[in-house]
């Protein structure tokens, strides 16, 4: 059974949110007892196009413009000064900037805090890449360098030279101070290259669920395979973390998860991103919403699709196949699940609660109750900190 069970909640990344509001909300975070991590994520432009983002769909609308976002490394710093105690997560992808800068950034925040650093490091996203110049079919290739170098980087002081797939680093150092702790680089996704690579050199793995591991099951498979390859590459695998991202609606009334599950914008995102891999919705009984060979990462351009396309997928996306692409309960019965998944290997769950996207931000706070919940009810059937 695990003793290491930690949990995560996503801050606001809006600009149009003020940041002495952003302080405050980092602050109610931190200030609850059973999440450990304040959470952020590097994207360019936010999840749903403006045919979508109105007032009818969510109330956020009002006051939000979903894709004006804060840099996530700034953000984390403010977090900081206002919490200097606290652990953050962040997860950026390997495309949109060089191994050295990131490590920099990144031993800055650790300096800056007595807890914990952890960053999440992915191969990168159409919708994040195309748009501003960057080539995401360079993104596996760009995370084996990133996730190698900024380990060499760490571990040897003295300057050294390395060519590798996109970096000719000679001389290479950042010196010899190092923070307390040592953060730690997972790797975000999946894919049998991406997990090669992680097992290499990540100090863990983490991915969504139940959009691209479904099960406890299927992440206990994925745990045990990861752990033989870990221990293959001469590495120690006790050392190496696994974690989930999990989407779910949680409510205490069931009619409310059912108007959360029926709102627009949520069956958008089921429809496109409810399993990565398309074809695991004729298991289900449902008719995939997106052509064959579909992977959100590597397809989705949401400024490239016209108001007809966005309506249709939204059309075709049914209240079943919505339920179905979230973990959907009360906070006992999300309690049970994810104890499963502890049960299973999970080290980190990250919360993603739908709940607020489509009852507004007034949810908020309910939303960070609940949550808080439900990971003490995890942690509490894990043994930890009792």
């Amino acid at each position: 059974m695990n003793t290491r069970v930690e949990t995560g909640y996503p801050l606001d990344n809006h600009r149009t949110t003020p940041i002495p509001a952003f302080a405050q909300f980092a602050r109610a975070v931190h200030d609850s007892p059973n999440i450990d991590y304040l959470w952020l994520w590097d994207e360019l432009s936010g999840w749903f196009p403006g045919k979508l983002w109105t007032t009818e769909n969510t109330p956020a609308a009002d006051f939000i413009d979903g894709d004006s976002t804060y840099d996530p490394f700034v953000q984390a710093a403010i977090a900081l000064a206002h919490n200097p105690d606290a652990n953050i997560r962040l997860s950026t992808d390997a495309i949109r900037g060089g191994p050295a800068e990131l490590l920099r950034k990144v031993l800055t925040l650790s300096n800056a805090t007595s807890g914990n650093v952890v960053v999440a490091v992915g191969a990168g996203e159409l919708r994040q890449t195309k748009p501003f110049g960057y080539k995401r079919t360079e993104g596996l290739q760009r995370l084996e360098d990133i996730l190698q170098l900024v380990r060499r980087l760490y571990d040897e002081p003295q300057p050294w030279t390395q060519e590798t797939n996109f970096w000719h680093l000679k001389n290479a150092t950042i010196g010899k101070h190092r923070p307390e702790k040592r953060p730690e680089f997972w790797a975000l996704g999946g894919g049998p290259v991406l997990l090669d690579i992680a097992a290499r050199y990540a100090d863990g793995f983490e991915a969504a669920t139940p959009q691209a591991i479904q099960t406890p099951e299927e992440f206990s498979e994925t745990v045990e395979a990861m752990r033989k390859k870990v221990e293959g590459y001469g590495r120690d695998p006790d050392a190496f973390g696994f974690g989930i991202w999990s989407l779910y609606v949680c409510h205490e009334d069931p009619e409310v998860i059912d108007r959360v599950l029926a709102n627009p914008i949520v069956r958008y995102f089921a429809g496109q991103f409810g399993r990565l891999d398309q074809k695991r919705w004729l298991n289900e009984g449902e008719t995939p919403v997106m052509p064959d060979g579909w992977h959100y990462a590597v397809k989705w351009a949401p400024f490239e699709q016209t108001d007809e396309e966005i309506q249709r997928i939204v059309d075709a996306t049914p209240v079943s196949m919505s339920r179905k692409a979230y973990h959907v309960g009360t906070p006992k019965e999300m309690a049970k699940l994810h104890s499963e998944f502890v049960e299973a290997g999970a080290q980190f769950v990250g919360w993603l609660d739908m709940t607020p996207l489509a009852l507004g931000p007034l949810e908020g706070p309910e939303s960070l109750r609940r949550t808080n919940e439900i990971s003490g009810l995890i942690k509490q059937a894990a043994g930890v900190g009792v």
